[in-house]
């Protein structure tokens, strides 16, 4: 499997935040959204390193939304 321990690292990562932020489930981060989706991407965005999809090119950030 392709990039398996960067995966690995990512899921733990991700397990860890859910446990500490959100009391272990991720549905407690879909009531904090207060049914905004909205809400809900910038809080997954803000809370889990691996969503955010920013690149730099050429010494330009760029946010891929």
């Amino acid at each position: 499997m392709p990039l398996i321990e960067e995966r690995h690292q990512i899921l733990s990562g991700t397990g860890k935040i859910l446990l500490e932020k959100f009391r272990g489930s991720f549905l407690n981060c879909v009531r904090k959204s207060e049914k905004s989706a909205q809400k809900l991407m910038h809080l997954i965005v803000e809370s889990f390193p691996s969503y955010r999809d920013v690149t730099e090119f050429e010494v330009i950030c760029t946010i891929l939304n």
